[in-house]
């Protein structure tokens, strides 16, 4: 049949992928020769080079590790490859991708019988441009030729709201997938549907919990049965009974959603010298599983909150919750939602294959690109139409327009069309045709079913011409108000904050323009002069580098025909279509040049050894912090610092960073996890910021008082009561950049007294030899210089002495020096 619509939906899934099509009303899931609705997201390639897609794939990652894989979707956007042992074969994320989207069409054509080359695939919300782009470039690779995106929580909303009777609530659509979570507040008004805002994170799903119940449970019984005092995921020999016990974890997670108690009794693979397959027993209960998804869930329902927050909506707002994704039939799930959020839950369509019923109701609304249709044959003396109408929209009167195309030359002078709805006969009345062709006019529909309706062309002597097509569909039915955008997207500036461009929510397509300034000069012909525009993605203003790069603008020397000074102006536009298609380009006026920019499709792969270094890091940080708000006594502080503990976040770093080494996936969810700490940690310094400060501020003046009383003379006494005074009136104002201002000159005068006296400069020489030597750029000249000050000292000479400190300050490098001389006050306060 020809179709007029995409009509067919997928959900490309992390765990579990299917696919359906728009029947009338009603979307109908596809099942495949295993006769299931859903088809596991796992490929498997034999050592004969024959390639298994499905249930099949899925049983070969216990026994065939090298040779299968799964939740490759986790990967997709980044240039990893997974290897095939056996055959030696190399495939992406992208062409794995690939492999199950043509299993999917091959379900089709072997119950319908038809070859589709058009499909709206679901995507999480949470994708960034290159996850996007990648699943756009997989759908190409399977065959499909056009293939619009669709957010999943849409999707899932659209399949609830289709055929609904709900009107003017909100609902909150609750993703919790097999790799990715997406929480979204959905409108649905006047029979429309709108996300009016979102929140997510590509590293939260089933899978992690899989996990969880290895190495906390699993893996340590495996260990002490066998004494094994090496068996750890990260430990590369051990790939293949990981791989096995993650895949009994998966089933007995979904088993225990059932009953209490699971029996695990399987053979593992171990390596030959360890006797080839041993037996591993173990009885697993609800109540040990439960504590491991807990802080999972903690984080989800963290974000749930946090988009309400955001639209100062109260769960009392929100009408129910609706439940997508595998995990969601777990109890536990469902009992620490409605507890946390008082939110009514709804779970009357399968969780499991909502989000492809969904997509295959809004590509039922979709009509086809001609150029995808190919054109249709127009025989002589037949007329073809072309059409101007949603196919699916919420009216019940919904206009229709279009045009009669003619050869050059005829005319359709006296022409009249007419639509006849099929099944009751009604009729649309003979609307007159345009000189040019043109007709408009309105049509009768019915609500619960598809309407069809014929053409009815007639000449200027009333007789029917043939028409092509000769009939068209309407459904009424709920419909999407249009995308709109997921993430904020902006420049990341010198200073590193970002600068907005377009912001969450703005309605697509969009273009927004900017002009800036230089912070560099470039000089002609040299390559290592370098200007760079990086395009970013997120809510973070502050801190531009807490958000991705999604693409960016670089001009060299060499790329210009004459040199460009310092702060000239640039003109900077981004544009963004409806499926979050971008594009950044720069005008530069005084080159006369414009500049287009690199989108960035593949995401770097993490460095186990960066993300250790970062990690070491931001402990060390998260340490300091907790001292600050003892010190301090800032309670609204210890609110991130609690959600990293709830959430268990540490943990899930060490874990993943330890399995990281091994497996790409851990290393991905590392560096989530790593940016979760970073973003909870800067959310506390932000709050610690004044009450560190007055905390800094009373010290300074006790200390500055102690030292004025000592050796200050009465203008240094006068200097202080008016400096003390002034200080205490910005902290009572709350006014941290005054008191910032006042903290450094009381700083000064301390350091101006300091500085006067001999064990001062005796005590520096000291701080310098003992812990400044190492930072020396010359030890030779250093260690001369240590022995004069010490002469200096010997002889009471305080000129000498103080000569020889500012030269060994000479010798640190540029930064050191800074601090030492007493940039920020750190000098005065040794």
């Amino acid at each position: 049949m020809e179709r007029a619509t995409i009509d067919f939906g997928i959900d490309l899934g992390t765990t579990n992928s299917s696919i359906a099509v728009l029947d009338g009303i009603k979307p109908e899931i596809f099942k495949n020769n295993d006769g299931q609705e859903i088809t596991p997201s796992a490929v498997w390639i034999d050592g004969k080079g024959r390639l298994d897609v499905g249930h099949r794939a899925k049983q070969q990652l216990g026994r065939d590790k090298q040779n299968a894989y799964a939740e490759f979707k986790l990967l997709i956007g980044t240039q990893h490859s997974y290897t095939f042992a056996g055959c030696g074969r190399q495939m992406t994320p992208v062409e794995l991708s690939a492999e199950v989207l043509k299993s999917l069409r091959g379900d089709v054509q072997q119950r319908l019988g038809e070859e589709i080359i058009t499909a709206a695939i679901g995507v999480p919300a949470a994708f960034e441009l290159p996850e996007c782009e990648a699943t756009k470039k997989a759908a190409q690779l399977a065959g499909l030729l056009y293939s619009p995106l669709i957010q999943e929580p849409i999707a899932a909303a659209i399949a609830y709201e289709f055929q609904s009777e709900s009107d003017r609530v909100f609902w909150l659509v609750y993703d919790f997938g097999g790799g990715t979570f997406d929480a979204a507040i959905i409108s649905a008004r006047d029979e429309q549907i709108k996300l009016v805002n979102h929140g997510g994170d590509l590293q939260l799903g089933g899978k992690l919990i899989d996990w969880e119940i290895v190495e906390q449970l699993l893996a340590p019984a495996v260990a002490r049965e066998y004494n094994l005092s090496d068996f750890s995921r990260g430990n590369k020999k051990w790939g293949a009974v990981f791989a096995q016990l993650k895949m009994v974890a998966e089933d007995a997670k979904i088993c225990l959603s059932r009953v209490a108690t699971y029996s695990i009794n399987t053979d593992l693979y171990f390596p030959e010298k360890h006797g080839g397959s041993v037996r591993f027993e173990f009885e697993l209960n609800k109540s040990d599983i439960e504590p491991l998804i807990e802080p999972y869930i903690e984080r989800s329902v963290n974000i749930c909150k946090k988009v309400l927050k955001e639209e100062r909506l109260s769960p009392g707002d929100i009408e129910k919750i609706i439940l997508v994704g595998g995990p969601t039939l777990t109890p536990i799930v469902r009992e620490m939602l409605h507890k946390s959020l008082e939110i009514p839950l709804e779970f009357h369509i399968d969780a499991l294959t909502a989000v492809t019923r969904g997509a295959a109701i809004w590509a039922g609304s979709q009509r086809l690109p001609e150029a995808i249709r190919g054109g249709r044959k127009v025989a002589e003396g037949q007329f073809a139409v072309e059409l101007d109408y949603l196919p699916i929209s919420s009216e019940a009167e919904p206009q229709i327009g279009g045009t009669v195309v003619v050869s050059e030359g005829e005319s359709t002078a006296g022409f009249t069309i007419e639509f006849v709805e099929s099944k009751n006969q009604w009729r649309s009345g003979r609307i007159d045709i345009g000189d040019d062709g043109t007709f408009i006019t309105i049509v009768a529909a019915e609500k619960g079913r598809t309407n069809e309706f014929l053409i009815e062309l007639r000449d200027g002597n009333g007789n029917l011409r043939q028409t092509v097509p000769d009939r068209f569909k309407y459904t009424i039915g709920s419909s999407i108000s249009g995308q709109t955008l997921i993430k904020s997207v902006g420049v990341a500036l010198a200073n590193n904050q970002m600068d907005v461009f377009l912001t969450k929510g703005t309605p697509l397509p969009a273009r927004h323009r900017a002009i800036h300034y230089t912070t560099v000069a470039l000089k002609q012909g040299k390559s290592e002069s370098r200007l760079k525009i990086p395009v970013v993605e997120g809510e973070n203003a502050k801190r531009a580098d807490r958000n991705p790069q999604i693409g960016y603008i670089v001009l060299s020397g060499d790329m210009i025909h004459r040199d460009l000074p310092l702060r000239s102006d640039i003109e900077i536009i981004i544009e963004i279509d409806e499926s979050r298609q971008s594009k950044v380009k720069a005008y530069i006026p005084f080159l006369d040049e414009e500049i287009k920019g690199m989108m960035q499709l593949d995401k770097p792969l993490a460095d186990p050894q960066q993300l250790a270094d970062d990690f070491e890091r931001e402990k060390a940080r998260l340490g300091e912090l907790r001292d600050k708000i003892q010190k301090t006594e800032a309670p609204q502080a210890e609110d991130p610092l609690q959600r990293i503990q709830n959430e268990q976040t540490v943990h899930q770093v060490e874990t993943s960073l330890a399995a990281s080494l091994v497996d790409p996936d851990a290393a991905a969810k590392c560096a989530s996890r790593i940016l979760d700490l970073k973003i909870a940690l800067d959310e506390a310094e932000d709050v610690l910021k004044l009450p560190v400060l007055i905390s800094e501020s009373e010290e300074q003046i006790q200390s500055t008082r102690d030292i004025v009383d000592k050796h200050g003379d009465e203008r240094d006494k006068q200097d202080f009561r008016s400096l003390e005074q002034d200080l205490r009136k910005a902290i009572s104002a709350h006014d941290e950049d005054l008191t910032r201002q006042k903290l450094a000159q009381l700083q000064r005068l301390e350091g101006k007294l300091l500085q006067q006296l001999p064990e001062f400069w005796v005590g520096y020489l000291s701080y310098l030899e003992e812990d400044m030597m190492s930072r020396m750029t010359d030890q030779a000249s250093a260690k001369q210089l240590i022995i004069r000050g010490r002469r200096a000292i010997d002889a009471n000479n305080l000129d000498e002495l103080k000569l020889v400190v500012r030269e060994l300050i000479c010798l640190l490098p540029v930064v050191e020096q800074q601090v030492a001389k007493g940039y920020g006050g750190t000098t005065m306060r040794l």
